[in-house]
């Protein structure tokens, strides 16, 4: 596994040419650039061109996220979405960025579990199998704050087991993005992460949780760089995914104001330190 910068998670603005300097001058070791700036830099510069971007930074190719929430558009918009992601694939292909991510929310107002996971489903199934039809791999990710849960009527999947059963519902090709975070805020356990394979896992977040605050009440976007509190078992957690040999980005995401706040070379060099720290700690534990 490696330590991997998505500039966004900590407030940075950056371009794809920004980013990956960043991630060099900083001492990570990959870089999560977005489908969009990844076809972007095809369009502009070849694919060669972009891997061999990659290669000067002596950076490795990260995680993206889908570029729409397929679960939460009309159905034109989710046409339309799959339209556009799918004529970007190529150039991810082209570049090896064979991972992709999106997070799915823990409740909704109308559509019971069931309802709500025959949806999922649904409407990720074209979207997997345009991947697969690329190489590549879906990572779903749940949120853990009961305060995000309770935001509407119904819950929906909201731990490891819950949303391992959605991703094979919806294809082969699809697994987990594990978060930190939100394992430990949805009152996850080290026994949650025992029967996890490699082939479950499919990007990394890492974080730490506020110190003095009580379990129902974190909220998500109040999160801390990884290892920095102390709070959440990232030792546990970084040794589960060792023990798999799990070989893929480990990127921070605290969404946390002090850290946003900071000059961006000074947020840069943080997150790389604790991120760095996490993956250490994965083979600190036999």
């Amino acid at each position: 596994m490696f330590a991997s910068f998505n500039p966004g998670h900590v407030g940075i603005s950056a371009n794809l040419r920004e980013g990956l300097a960043l991630a060099q001058n900083h001492g990570f070791t990959g870089f999560d650039a977005q489908l969009n700036q990844i076809h972007d830099g095809v369009s502009s510069i070849g694919a060669a061109g972009v891997r061999d971007l990659y290669v000067e930074h002596q950076q490795r190719v990260g995680a993206w996220n889908l570029p729409f929430m397929p679960y939460r558009v009309t159905d034109s918009e989710w046409r339309d979405g799959i339209t556009a992601m799918t004529a970007k694939l190529p150039s991810a292909k082209a570049i090896g960025a064979e991972r992709a991510a999106m997070w799915i929310m823990p409740s909704h107002d109308e559509l019971t579990y069931r309802q709500n996971f025959d949806h999922h489903v649904a409407r990720f199934q074209p979207i997997a199998r345009r991947l697969a039809d690329h190489g590549m791999r879906l990572g779903l990710e749940f949120i853990g704050p009961e305060t995000t849960l309770k935001r509407a009527r119904y819950p929906f999947v909201r731990s490891v087991r819950e949303t391992l059963e959605l991703a094979d519902a919806i294809g082969p090709n699809v697994g987990l993005l594990l978060d930190s975070w939100h394992w430990h805020t949805a009152a996850g356990t080290r026994a949650d992460l025992e029967h996890l394979t490699k082939d479950n896992l499919v990007h990394i977040h890492v974080n730490d949780a506020p110190a003095g605050v009580e379990l129902p009440d974190y909220i998500d976007n109040r999160r801390k760089l990884p290892g920095t509190t102390g709070v959440i078992d990232i030792k546990g957690f970084m040794a589960a995914l060792a023990r798999v040999k799990y070989d893929g980005p480990v990127t921070a995401e605290p969404f946390d104001p002090e850290v946003n706040a900071l000059p961006t070379a000074q947020a840069a060099a943080l997150t790389a330190k604790t991120t760095r720290f996490a993956v250490a700690l994965a083979y600190e534990e036999s």
